[in-house]
């Protein structure tokens, strides 16, 4: 292709004489001085970057990124070229290389061709933005260090009280703050199952990232990717994009039952302000710092020939619409573009389903069969509305053709009105659990302990009922009640048990597996009406399958798993899980894009990779945790206790 670019510059050339058309005259005659070296220099093909370094050592010559679409997926090349050439002469000469070399033909989408000079993009000065987070981290780390300082003195002086602004400040000590964050549960519960779901759940999701961001810079064999996308074998890795109906499914379960728990110990009074409030304490630390540094920061650290791709990850989410992710709203706006950190629409509609929580809470404690009436309402509404839209619109399950096109992702994918249903099935397994707790013997149930911070918040440590309970009255339950305590009685049968153990999982197998057809045999093996239905049911249908497997091990039942999960030093690594899940992809992009060379498609090199990055990104969470999440929930508790 090399060849055949310069002769067509060659060409053009002396149709418009200019000063870098005679440039590219000089190196395509080979009369140029260093005419052999740009030309060694520059890539062969698409996914070749050339030689960055060596063409911007010729004081004659300046590397260009071209990038674009090669056959639906990223491609890039590098091109030594001469110094008189703008980015605006190559741009000017898209539709000539169109014409000659038949891109359009080869899969090549010109109008996604960009051109840039990755020298110019590295070597940038630093920003009013870069500056500000420069400070920011700067005012962070003198803060821990006072505060950390503070702690060390009270150590050696017990006596010593700091009181005031000091006391505030001793609130992000880094000895006092990583102690908790260690701190293990005393008592076995079988609420720590979701300690091993978190971490294990996000261990699947960073190696599952590791293989779909590589794909945006370039791959030296990009047929590969299809091939991997499509196989059988890879299907355990694509078994990641369903973790979060997992995640859903454990925050509604949580949300329901902590704090029906709570109402019915305060006869339904709750601070609602003060429930919604420290949702937003609790995240917009972590969220907003990982977010800022992302947007104004990140594109100063990276560098490399494929760096300028960093700006394809910013344009029109983060330059237009970075406001959507403070308001946690970017999974609604853009529209029609990804967002800015594309991975953090799981955080919007995670915030969006708790602020919506309180009314049905609110219905469920006066009324439970409106509430249940309400729920499955809003489930019916979820499957109508995907329906309608994969009809429209003829979307398709998999993920070549359903997840990577980029209509279907941001219409039915990101959308709470289209993801609500697994929130809204951990919801009612909470009530019924919630139930159970409180009408059936202790023996059965196991007390309420510590489920992810020994030191929890003001508002937290009011959700815990006491350990030492008394269980209710079940004589006069109203009838909805007695369902719900019914409703888990197959639990005690194990041949049941275990018989919902296996359609459990296969449920889930079957949601990830069954797609393949398509990806073997073509998407008109399945009709509309077929895709559609798969659609409309695959994340529900997940969910209940991972719920029959949950069940039983809420009430202790499974002990190998039960033990597994909740293995208590899993507990410190549980709660960092979200800062992990904010930043992880952070660091995936940062060395994906800052590779000189095109990266080879292989298992070993992606899961070395994933390695690497889960250690790096429980690192970095844990100081994040220590340095941001702590404190501030430190700060809030000690301000609620004054009120």
């Amino acid at each position: 292709m090399l060849p055949l670019i310069f002769a067509l510059l060659f060409t053009l050339s002396q149709a418009d004489p200019g000063i870098c058309k005679s440039a590219l005259i000089s190196v395509y005659t080979k009369t140029h001085k260093d005419a052999t070296k740009m030309l060694y220099y520059s890539g062969r093909d698409f996914d070749d970057l050339g030689k960055y370094d060596d063409c911007n050592d010729l004081d004659s010559a300046k590397y260009l990124l071209i990038r674009g679409k090669v056959q639906g997926n990223i491609g890039m090349i590098g091109l030594c070229g001469p110094k008189e050439c703008s980015t605006s002469d190559y741009d000017d000469l898209k539709g000539w290389l169109d014409v000659a070399l038949n891109l359009t033909s080869r899969g090549i989408e010109l109008d996604t061709l960009k051109f840039y000079f990755s020298y110019d993009y590295n070597h940038e000065p630093l920003d009013g933005g870069a500056i500000f987070m420069v400070i920011l981290w700067c005012l962070l780390i003198i803060v821990v260090i006072s505060g950390t300082y503070l702690e060390y003195l009270k150590i050696q002086d017990p006596e010593k009280k700091f009181e005031g602004k000091l006391g505030l400040l001793m609130t992000f000590s880094a000895i006092h703050n990583s102690s908790k964050l260690f701190v293990l549960p005393i008592e076995k519960d079988n609420l720590q199952i979701f300690n091993g779901i978190r971490v294990f759940g996000m261990l699947y999701i960073i190696i599952g990232h590791s293989y779909v961001y590589q794909l945006s810079a370039a791959i030296t064999n990009p047929n590969q990717a299809i091939d991997w996308i499509t196989d059988f074998g890879h299907k355990f890795i694509s078994m990641a994009q369903y973790l979060v109906d997992i995640f859903f499914l454990m925050a509604g379960f949580l949300l329901a039952y902590l704090t029906i728990g709570e109402m019915n110990r305060k006869n339904g009074r709750i601070n609602w302000v003060v429930f919604i409030s420290h949702r937003f304490i609790r995240m917009i630390p972590v969220y907003w710092f990982a977010f800022l540094n992302y947007l104004l920061l990140e594109r100063y650290i990276g560098g490399g020939p494929q760096w300028p791709s960093f700006k394809q990850l910013t344009i029109t989410g983060c330059d237009d619409y970075w406001w959507s992710n403070l308001l946690f709203l970017n999974n609604l706006l853009p529209s029609d573009a990804y967002c800015c950190m594309g991975w953090t629409w799981y955080v919007a509609n995670d915030v969006q389903f708790y602020c919506f929580t309180p009314i049905i809470l609110i219905i469920y404690y006066k009324r439970k069969y409106f509430a249940y009436i309400l729920l499955c309402l809003l489930i019916l509404l979820n499957f109508v509305i995907i329906a309608g839209l994969s009809d429209r619109h003829d979307y398709n399950p998999t993920i070549l053709y359903g997840l990577n096109d980029k209509h279907q992702f941001l219409n039915i994918y990101v959308k709470p009105y289209t993801r609500m249903c697994t929130y809204i099935l951990g919801l009612i397994i909470g009530f019924i659990y919630r139930s159970n707790v409180d009408y059936r013997p202790v023996s059965l149930i196991s007390p309420v302990t510590d489920i992810e911070n020994s030191e929890q918040s003001a508002f937290e440590s009011q959700l815990y009922p006491d350990k030492e309970r008394e269980v209710s009255d079940n004589s006069n339950l109203d009838w909805v009640t007695n369902l719900e305590v019914m409703s888990v009685r197959w639990i005690h049968n194990w041949y049941i048990r275990y018989s919902a153990y296996a359609l459990g999982a296969g449920l889930m197998f079957m949601i990830n597996f069954l797609p393949y057809q398509l990806d073997d045999h073509g998407l008109d093996y399945w009709t509309q009406n077929g895709k559609t239905t798969f659609l409309v049911f695959e994340h529900f249908t997940f969910a209940v399958g991972f719920s029959l497997i949950l069940i039983p091990m809420l009430f202790g039942k499974g002990r190998v798993l039960n033990y597994i999960l909740s293995f208590k030093y899993l507990v410190p690594l549980a709660r960092i899980s979200f800062s992990v899940y904010i930043i992880h992809p952070i660091f995936i992009y940062l060395v994906a894009l800052s590779r000189y060379q095109a990266f080879y498609l292989q298992d070993w090199e992606l899961l070395y990779n994933a390695i690497a990055t889960i250690f790096l990104s429980f690192i970095v969470g844990f100081i994040l945790s220590m340095t941001l999440e702590s404190p501030i929930l430190s700060l809030e508790r000690k301000l609620l206790r004054k009120k």
